[in-house]
């Protein structure tokens, strides 16, 4: 069964649908601290429920260390463990 391009879900077979748009996704350091936040969309699959945030903008919208971090930090909706990892570490592995 061919599905054509797109996000999928392998297990399924079938194209995973946005959930929610515009998320604001907090990243921590590996001591838990909040570190950054990012703007984001979640797909999830129809058929199986798993979600993925993607769509991550090219920079983050705020640093631990700028004023207005607390007034994003209050606006998180989902948080990822850890630093996000760029595709250039990715590779290397």
């Amino acid at each position: 069964m061919s599905i054509g391009p797109g996000y999928a879900c392998v297990p399924c077979q079938t194209y995973l649908r946005p959930r929610k748009n515009d998320i604001y996704v907090l990243t921590e350091r590996g001591d838990g601290g909040p570190y950054q936040v990012w703007n984001a969309d979640l797909w999830e699959c129809p058929d199986c429920g798993h979600q993925v945030i993607l769509g991550y903008g090219l920079h983050a919208i705020s640093e631990h260390y700028e004023q207005n971090f607390s007034t994003w930090l209050s606006m998180g909706t989902h948080t990822i463990k850890g630093q996000l990892k760029g595709l250039s570490e990715e590779w290397e592995r």
